[in-house]
């Protein structure tokens, strides 16, 4: 009973937090008239995916990662539900720009507990804030950063061509509202 209460609160959260998000679409909001690199609008469109993802199914979705190759979007990862399994790619679908999905996720028992849900859709959600900040201010130098949180503590991780451009990053990730504290593990 208590899960089932549980659910749509957590959603609700999700949608809240992840709709705060900058919109993540190719070639909005760029700082530079240049064209946006193809790799950074396909891992935008990759992070427009995965947070239309979290707003619309929440928890599950926290699980299903997606690679996107021009106009179509793969999605990997396991569910604990059918149902969400066939929403993961009409959700996809949703999305601006996205006219194929090879939908690889696979439904599996849940092994977690809701104690943790709320966190996950928390640190999800700024995950991704911070991923489509660092795609918008850096551009193709984000995609060899790998971000993650926990609980407010983002962990940058990566390799860079300058300590300017690593420098830039972190301090940029300080800005975002949720962050506690940024560990810059990046090297160059």
């Amino acid at each position: 009973m208590l899960k089932k209460r549980l659910i749509p609160l957590l959603a609700a959260l999700s949608l809240t937090w992840v709709l705060s998000v900058p919109a993540a679409s190719a070639g909005e909001d760029q700082k530079s008239s240049d064209a946006i690199a193809p790799e950074v609008a396909e891992a935008l469109q990759g992070l427009a995916v995965r947070a239309k993802l979290v707003e619309k199914l929440g928890f599950d979705a926290l699980r299903i990662s997606v690679d996107v190759k021009g106009d179509k979007a793969t999605l990997m990862g396991e569910v604990p539900k059918k149902a969400t399994q066939e929403l993961a790619k009409e959700v996809a679908l949703s999305v601006k720009g996205i006219k194929a999905v090879d939908n690889q996720v696979k439904e599996v028992a849940p092994a977690g507990t809701m104690a943790n849900a709320e966190a996950e859709v928390k640190d999800a959600g700024l995950e991704i804030k911070v991923k489509t900040l660092l795609l918008n201010e850096i551009g193709a130098n984000a995609l060899s950063i790998t971000v993650e949180s926990t609980d407010g503590v983002v962990s940058l991780r990566g390799k860079l061509d300058s300590k300017e451009i690593s420098k830039a990053a972190s301090e940029k990730v300080k800005t975002i509202k949720g962050v506690k504290k940024v560990v810059n593990l990046l090297s160059v």
